[in-house]
């Protein structure tokens, strides 16, 4: 299962069945419970709110999402958010899935 944006993808590994997400530059490779956080985390993000916080400061891009405690930092324009999250979303929607493994034959299941 793939799903794509005009930056943007998200995919499910056969192999190891983490979720993969490759935006612009950047790459994201979460489990489902990650991705699901991940998701939520970045809905709640007031983009609009943001920008006028941060309009002052030296980065182009004025929403500043700090990625864990690794002092590495996501920076976002408020349209490149709203692409994010609706890359997030469609994705949602789709990725539940079930993997049933039968003799030597993977059957991914995807439910809506």
């Amino acid at each position: 299962m793939e799903k794509i944006t005009r930056h943007g993808k998200v995919f499910i590994c056969n192999q190891c069945d983490a979720i993969h997400i490759e935006f612009k530059n950047l790459n994201f490779n979460f489990s489902q419970s990650q991705y699901d956080s991940f998701a939520n985390y970045l809905s709640k993000i007031d983009g609009e709110s943001w920008e006028r916080k941060n309009k002052d400061s030296k980065f182009n891009r004025k929403i500043i999402i700090p990625l864990g405690n690794s002092g590495v930092n996501m920076l976002l324009s408020n349209d490149e958010l709203l692409e994010l999250r609706a890359l997030l979303s469609i994705s949602k929607i789709a990725m539940t899935t079930k993997k049933t493994i039968i003799g030597p034959f993977t059957f991914l299941c995807y439910y809506n």
